[in-house]
């Protein structure tokens, strides 16, 4: 029986020195269009500026009017600006060129631009400490779009977050409407003049204290400006600091480049003076590391090994000289946190258990209410949801009076879902709103994916599936700027189930494939309830 394709063309925008990530570019576009072409009715073609001929003219002239054919643009750049298209001066590189363009194109009403997607390579450490011109173009260009806050962007740090980041993007325009599309301006701050990037004063300037360089790297990923941060946190790692190779480690996590998270986590693991002390201290960092090493690899799906990881994380932090109880708890919640993934609910809560038998002799009402929210998801997984809305109530009252607003964001968002889940909604949506408020305002990516996500849940339980369309995509968004499988997973089948309610079992079905590969990979038994729940609801709907 034939099948009708929509064909979508992307511009495949990059200086020359990106061949190997244009060539995985490419890879990742076939592979989707293989695997998901004939479900979602589109087939993407990938247009670039290796695939047309020399010729008398400017090259760009050549190449602009493919662009304007396109739906969509990516945009790829690495430590490499590119050299200018022309003698006019106007763009001092092809590659800007090509997303000035592109950006005049999503403001016309008339074309067919709408989308695009800028990508940062993230650069080693060593290269940031000496960028020389053309990195620092790069570096210039990636601040002025977090300052505009008008367009979004993304990094990768391997081929598969390269990959990753592609495909999501690729499942999000294979569901977009090719309806009227609706003008996007987007304004960025002035370019800095080659004289002013020549004046500016490199960060290794302006102190020579790793201290000093470390606050100033947190002050910046503070502020959300999160390439200054990049840039100072490679001057403070360079004596190899275990202090400034921790915070520089657990930025990149937060900000999903987790494969240089774990390089810099091994840095510090492969420190012989450090490997070699048994003092509290020591013992911490090293610690420190094997715990969010753990993390990682349980944010990528990877469950073995993160289990194996902090279970000598847990061991480790028992060989200090000294108690170092709060990082042996710490390792504790996580071993637990995992243990529940693979399925192991006995084994976590002993972890969970230990934590707070440790917390009741030395923890502060903020750790007492870690092991009660950490309890309480123990009691979700098992479908227990009364007790586990016992345990969320328990930690909010430890926070009353030593308030934490990242724990009591996640003590406000359990009680929400474990009310939901048991059919009620009085009092939820005010516990929503907070989870939410506390969330945006500490910068805490993942726990506004998860507000958001139970605001779609809360608003599908009250039959307005249009407002819980817009809070799922604001999951989706987040969860796909943090790494996060599970948070993406629930977005997707959160917007299967907007889908359905609108009466789109097709889309509904295609949507649901999507949180179905997410949710493998988190190795989330509740995300698989829901699947398994919703997957039903499709299949009565079409019969």
């Amino acid at each position: 029986m034939p099948i009708e394709l929509s064909g979508r063309p992307i511009f495949l925008a990059s200086p020359g020195n990106l061949a190997h990530e244009r060539d995985i570019c490419r890879k990742t576009v076939s592979a989707f269009n293989e695997d998901r072409a004939n479900a979602t009715g589109v087939h993407f073609l990938v247009r670039g500026w290796e695939q047309f001929p020399a010729g008398v003219g400017r090259p760009q002239a050549k190449i602009n009017p493919y662009i304007d054919d396109c739906d969509f643009m990516i945009l790829m750049l690495g430590d490499h600006w590119g050299t200018p298209p022309g003698l006019d001066g106007t763009y001092s590189s092809g590659t800007e060129e090509e997303f000035h363009r592109c950006l005049e194109l999503l403001k016309s009403s008339d074309a067919c631009m709408r989308d695009l997607l800028v990508l940062f390579k993230t650069i080693d450490a060593d290269r940031l400490r000496d960028p020389g011109p053309q990195l620092c173009k790069v570096m210039d260009f990636r601040d002025r779009l977090e300052q505009s806050k008008s367009l979004l962007f993304d990094t990768f740090d391997s081929d598969d977050s390269l990959s990753g980041v592609i495909t999501r993007n690729l499942v999000e325009w294979a569901v977009q409407p090719l309806g009227i599309r609706v003008p996007q301006t987007i304004t960025l701050p002035a370019q800095l003049t080659p004289a002013e990037l020549s004046a500016s004063t490199p960060i290794h300037e302006l102190s020579d204290s790793t201290p000093q360089l470390l606050e100033t790297a947190k002050k910046h990923a503070a502020a959300g400006h999160l390439m200054q941060a990049e840039a100072a946190f490679s001057h403070a790692i360079k004596d190899g600091d275990p202090e400034a190779l921790t915070e520089f480690a657990q930025f990149m996590r937060r900000t999903g480049r987790l494969e240089k998270a774990l390089e810099l986590n091994n840095q510090l693991l492969d420190d012989p003076t450090l490997l070699a002390r048994d003092d509290a201290e020591a013992v911490g960092y090293r610690t420190n590391s094997l715990a969010n090493m753990g993390v990682i690899h349980r944010k990528r799906g990877e469950l073995t090994r993160s289990r194996d990881l902090l279970h000598e994380a847990v061991e480790t932090a028992r060989t200090s000289a000294e108690p170092i109880n709060q990082k042996l708890c710490y390792a504790l919640d996580n071993y637990g946190l995992t243990l529940l993934k693979i399925a192991e609910p006995d084994a976590a809560i002993q972890s969970f258990e230990e934590a707070h038998t440790l917390r009741q002799e030395f923890g502060s009402p903020q750790e007492l209410a870690q092991s009660a929210i950490n309890l309480g998801r123990s009691q979700m997984n098992l479908g227990d949801y009364a007790a586990a809305e016992a345990r969320f109530v328990e930690a909010i009252d430890f926070l009353e009076n030593d308030h934490d607003d990242h724990l009591m964001a996640n003590g406000l968002s359990g009680l929400a879902e474990s009310g939901l889940r048991q059919g009620a909604s009085a009092g939820t949506r005010g516990h929503i709103e907070q989870a939410l408020e506390i969330n945006e305002r500490i910068q805490n990516s993942d726990g506004a994916s998860i507000a958001h996500a139970l605001f779609a849940r809360l608003l599908l339980h009250e039959g307005s599936p249009d407002k819980a369309e817009k809070h799922a995509l604001v999951s989706q968004e987040k969860s796909e700027k943090s790494n996060n499988a599970a948070g993406l997973g629930t977005a997707t089948w959160l917007l299967a189930e907007v889908a359905l309610a609108k009466g789109e079992t097709s889309r509904a079905r295609a949507l649901l494939r999507e949180a179905t590969v997410n949710a493998r990979k988190a190795q989330s038994l509740l995300l698989d309830r829901d699947i398994e729940q919703t997957s039903a609801k499709i299949a009565a709907a079409e019969t």
